[in-house]
Formats: C-alpha cells, sequence, structure tokens
C-alpha cells in the first residue's frame, strides 16, 4: 500500500510475516502509511493506471507515493490517528467561517488543509485534493489554465482552480489557523504555570 521509497525512510513500520499486526485492518494499514500530518504538504486524488481511485500523497522529504484509496478516506484515517474526527473538524470550521462548501480542515496545527479542485468531474469521484497551508508554498498561475502550486519540497502540483480562488480560500484558512494557534498557546500557559507554581488560574 506504502511506496518502496517510503518504507524503506522507516516513516512508517509495515508488519512482517508472523507479526500478529498481520491482522491489520485496511483502515490501520493505512494510517500507518501515512506520515505525520505536520509532514504533509499535499493529498492529491488521482485515477489510476486501471481507472481505479488512488490518492497520492507528498511529504516535505519530497515526492509522492500513492495509496489505494480515495482522498476522504485518507483524510478520515489521518484524522483518527490524532483521535480527531473528520465530519466534526469539517463541521466546525464551517461554522467559523459560515459556510457549508469547500471546508478548510484544521487536523493539526503543522496541518491545515485547503480544498482545490485536482480532478475533473467524473462520476462519483472525488474531484477535491488538499494543500497544506501550514507550509510555506507557491501558488501561480497554470501555463494553461488553472493553478500552478509549488510546495515546500520543490514539487509542483497543479490545480483546476484559478489560483486567485485559492489565495482567497488560503487567506480564509489561515484566520481558523491562527485561532488553533492562540488556543494552543493558551492552553500551553496555564500548563507552564501550573508547572512552576502547582495552581491553575
Amino acid at each position: 500500500m506504502c511506496s518502496p521509497p517510503y518504507d524503506l525512510a522507516n516513516r512508517a513500520r509495515q508488519p512482517e510475516k508472523g507479526d500478529p499486526n498481520m491482522n491489520f485492518s485496511k483502515r490501520e494499514k493505512l494510517m500507518q502509511c501515512l506520515p505525520p500530518a505536520a509532514d504533509i504538504l499535499a493529498v492529491v486524488p488521482v485515477t489510476g493506471a486501471d481507472g481505479g481511485t488512488q490518492t497520492h500523497i507528498y511529504p516535505v522529504a519530497g515526492g509522492s507515493f500513492p495509496l489505494i484509496a480515495a482522498a476522504e478516506y485518507v483524510l478520515s484515517c489521518l484524522a483518527e490517528r490524532e483521535d480527531k474526527d473528520l465530519r466534526l473538524i469539517r463541521r466546525n470550521a464551517g461554522r467559523q467561517l459560515a459556510r457549508r462548501r469547500n471546508i478548510p480542515l484544521p487536523i493539526d496545527i503543522g496541518c491545515v488543509l485547503i480544498p482545490v479542485m485536482m480532478r475533473p468531474v467524473d462520476g462519483r469521484r472525488g474531484t477535491l485534493g488538499y494543500i497544506n497551508i501550514s507550509h510555506d508554498h507557491v501558488i501561480a498561475p497554470g501555463k494553461e489554465q488553472g493553478a500552478d502550486i509549488l510546495l515546500l519540497s520543490g514539487d509542483v502540483v497543479r490545480a483546476l482552480w484559478q489560483a486567485p480562488t485559492i489565495v482567497q480560500m488560503r487567506n480564509e484558512a489561515r484566520g481558523v489557523h491562527w485561532k488553533m494557534i492562540v488556543t494552543e498557546r493558551r492552553r500551553l500557559s496555564v500548563v507552564e504555570e501550573y508547572a512552576c507554581t502547582g495552581t491553575l488560574h
């Protein structure tokens, strides 16, 4: 399920023959294949050579590797591994932005994903990919249409939406991201104070 380069980097432990973890479900195995949320730069839906649905993960280390699963399923696994529910993440972010569609997914302080259309409408296949705005990236008009997104790793992913649309969504999502940061700072401040004084205020 994970690409060989990714496994060789020891970023995901793969069960060996005789390992009791061989009985892991497909969902558990997929979660093992995923890098830490903060190390993901992009999640891109791809149609495989056989016409099946794949999702390519772009990690900070560079390159990409495929998972034989839809992007939405991969995201739900990523959220679950962080002990979170993707539906609640989407619902809460939607309320902050007063929006019901194309909602950013603040999975972690280091992983705030904005939806970007990356695949043409084709039946029931998902069209949206996701870019992690917690990392540096450059959004530029595509050579023919849509937009090119240069990731921190140097890889480029192509979007079907125009660059101004993606920039606007990124700017809105930064408000959600900043709120996460402020909340975490406050929480850590309370913990630090308690560690020093032994009292909570």
